[in-house]
């Protein structure tokens, strides 16, 4: 944004301080959708592979419950979950499954853009994924009486100072580097161009390990289209 914030000044006189307050401006709620549009895009897809990869007899018993795992542990229920999961795909399908897991790696789980990606998915599901670049950096003066406050709630800071003073509060806020993802009152966040490197794994990386099992001979009942009829 070229402008991401306003800055407001006012006087207090009944204590003599001068105030500037730095509100930071809204992102177009457009972003969030287009965002979830493209993570979607790749997380569905690939559960729509994994439908195609798996047996004919877990098509026909089990159609709800086939998707394309992503674990970052199996500890707990999620080894019983991973193990059935896996139960729906021919052995070798399954084997090039799992060797593409999170917890497979030999960097943490949470780095791993199959791990990011889900992440990031069932953040979309349930909030409004956090742009944290939306924050400024601002460096306050030492000055008698100075008084600094963040408003998290209001996405402000206000700054005063005593009247004899007001030439300190001629401050330039700094905008962070780089637009990073993340979660809400975490530390895990995620770099913008991160995005594209999630794209490339997937397309270059995921899809073309599964195009030896040729999806196209997917018979097509299996595909559960059964009749197309005109609407009028």
């Amino acid at each position: 944004m070229k402008e991401p914030y306003t800055v407001v000044s006012k006087y207090d006189a009944e204590n003599r301080r001068h105030i500037k307050r730095f509100q930071l401006k809204g992102f177009e709620p457009v972003l969030g959708m287009e965002l979830g549009e493209f993570l979607y895009c790749l997380r569905s897809g690939l559960d729509q592979m994994a439908w195609q990869m798996t047996t004919p007899d877990a098509r026909r018993d089990f159609p709800r419950d086939i998707y394309f795992p992503i674990y970052e542990d199996l500890i707990g229920d999620h080894r019983k979950n991973y193990t059935k999961a896996l139960s729906f795909f021919p052995d070798d399908v399954a084997k090039e499954i799992d060797s593409l897991q999170p917890h497979k790696g030999p960097d943490p789980a949470q780095d791993h853009p199959l791990w990011q990606l889900n992440k990031l998915c069932n953040l979309d599901k349930h909030v409004l994924i956090p742009i944290h670049s939306r924050g400024i950096n601002l460096f306050v003066p030492d000055v008698p009486g100075i008084k600094a406050q963040n408003l998290d709630y209001e996405d402000a800071i206000e700054v005063s100072v005593p009247e004899e003073y007001e030439g300190h509060l001629d401050l330039k806020p700094t905008l962070p580097d780089e637009i990073e993802l993340g979660e809400w009152n975490s530390d895990w966040r995620i770099p913008h161009h991160r995005l594209s490197d999630i794209h490339s794994f997937i397309t270059c990386t995921v899809i073309p390990r599964f195009e030896p099992f040729n999806l196209a001979d997917v018979p097509a009942e299996s595909l559960r289209v059964y009749k197309i009829t005109p609407v009028y």
